[in-house]
């Protein structure tokens, strides 16, 4: 059963268990604290939910998908009303919605798609041991349809995080861990979804001990099956080293093991939701009670961090720039040693903070796969202090005009390496497309 908790009496609590801690740490007695986002609000038909607050990255990787997403039947009816209504869903702001005090996550990609959710928090364990929390729905409709967890040092963090040897995606941050839901039918067993665990270092990723075992065998020992209406919590315990996850209601651990030292003490959190063309019936194995295989609409509540560092995220005032709309602005000015934060494909992508006076090109993060033209790449740029309006140019690809989406200006305290400078030197000003492919 879900419990929700008030924003003050939570707020009571993690300032209660803060304080406490601080005795022995009394340079975090200001710090550190701990965040619960309870996604609270019910309106009248599902909403798109997009807070300051937090980071939100939708992202297709098919060329006609580039602005509309292929059309998913999303749980909750048109006026919100419980599971097994639906209601249709083909915009990028619509694919992350709130309904009854909950957010879903919603999409369907035949190439590849996965959303991307990420609070202005950091995941803490300085000090010992962080947990994050979250419930989420268990009913899963296709084993090509997942959900993950990826913490990654700030200025590690890639915004299109995704293993390397899937079709799309910017491939393995620097560092990171990694929580990823599986799928494999044992004999014997209906389908199980594991949940693995991979430590990421300098770029390659290494699978830690798991049990093997889904969420369907913990449900299933307490006479449940999985649901679209309930839903379940798990926990990720991490310290540099070692790491735990599972589902604590059942006593139920996937992962419970010491690892070497991760060698960094706070992450940036994304949770994700993946889609790889869910409805193909070559190799899909939809669970027990499910006769078709078709995406998931993953339901999330209650999200915590415990301890947890905020840091700054400016949203842009746009969610996407082309030749059409080239400029975004944002509430406050970027603080001292800020970073732009976007994805972006399309050639000689170029910025200016200073209303064209100047252009510079954008740096990408460092990332562990060789992105061609076709995919967007995440970009993780030095910003100028007090920069509150940034104009972006570029031109076309061979397959399609140049774009940036899901742009925002983050800034930390958490140790990392200094910013490099902002480039002066501008890429060639834009050019007409390209008429025809290479072959």
């Amino acid at each position: 059963m879900t419990v929700k908790l008030t924003g003050t009496l939570v707020l009571s609590i993690a300032l209660t268990f803060t304080a406490i801690g601080a005795l022995g740490h009394p340079e975090r007695a200001l710090a550190s604290a701990s965040f619960l986002e309870s996604f609270d609000g019910a309106p009248a038909v599902p909403t798109p939910w997009r807070p300051a607050n937090w980071d939100v990255t939708v992202h297709s990787r098919d060329t006609w998908t580039f602005n509309t997403l292929d059309t998913v039947h999303a749980a909750h009816g048109s006026d919100c009303s419980a599971p097994p209504a639906t209601h249709d869903v083909s915009s990028y702001d619509d694919a992350v919605f709130q309904c009854k005090d909950h957010v879903m996550t919603a999409i369907k990609a035949e190439g590849y798609g996965l959303i991307y959710l990420t609070p202005s928090q950091l995941v803490d364990f300085s000090a010992g041991e962080a947990v994050v929390r979250f419930d989420v729905s268990t009913l899963r409709t296709s084993d090509r349809d997942w959900i993950d967890l990826w913490i990654t040092p700030f200025n590690d963090n890639v915004q299109l995080a995704l293993e390397d040897w899937l079709p799309d995606g910017d491939g393995y941050p620097r560092n990171a861990v990694h929580v990823r839901l599986g799928a494999w039918a044992p004999p014997g067993l209906p389908l199980q979804s594991p949940f693995d665990v991979d430590i990421v270092r300098n770029f390659a990723a290494t699978t830690v001990t798991s049990s093997g075992l889904g969420y369907e065998t913990a449900l299933a020992k307490a006479g449940l099956l999985p649901d679209a209406k309930r839903r379940d919590t798990f926990e990720l315990h991490l310290s540099r080293t070692h790491v735990k996850f599972g589902m604590p209601a059942y006593n139920f651990w996937s992962t419970d093991v010491n690892i070497a030292d991760l060698g960094w003490t706070s992450g940036v959190l994304q949770i994700g939701h993946h889609s790889y063309n869910p409805e193909k019936a070559d190799g899909c194995g939809p669970p027990a009670g499910v006769a078709v295989c078709a995406p998931t609409t993953w339901h999330w509540d209650n999200v915590s961090i415990s301890p947890a560092l905020p840091f700054t995220m400016l949203q842009a005032d746009r969610r996407v720039v082309n030749q059409s709309a080239t400029a975004v602005s944002f509430a406050a000015p970027a603080p001292a040693g800020a970073r732009l934060r976007f994805t972006g494909i399309g050639d000689n992508l170029a910025v200016s903070y200073d209303n064209g006076a100047t252009w510079s090109a954008p740096q990408k993060q460092a990332f562990s796969s060789n992105v061609g033209d076709e995919g967007f790449k995440s970009y993780w740029t030095p910003v100028p202090a007090g920069t509150q309006k940034v104009l972006f140019r570029g031109t076309a690809w061979w397959a399609g005009p140049w774009m940036a989406r899901d742009i925002s200006i983050w800034a930390s305290d958490a140790p990392a390496a200094a910013p490099q400078p902002v480039a002066t030197t501008a890429p060639p000003a834009p050019t007409a497309a390209p008429t025809s492919a290479p072959t």
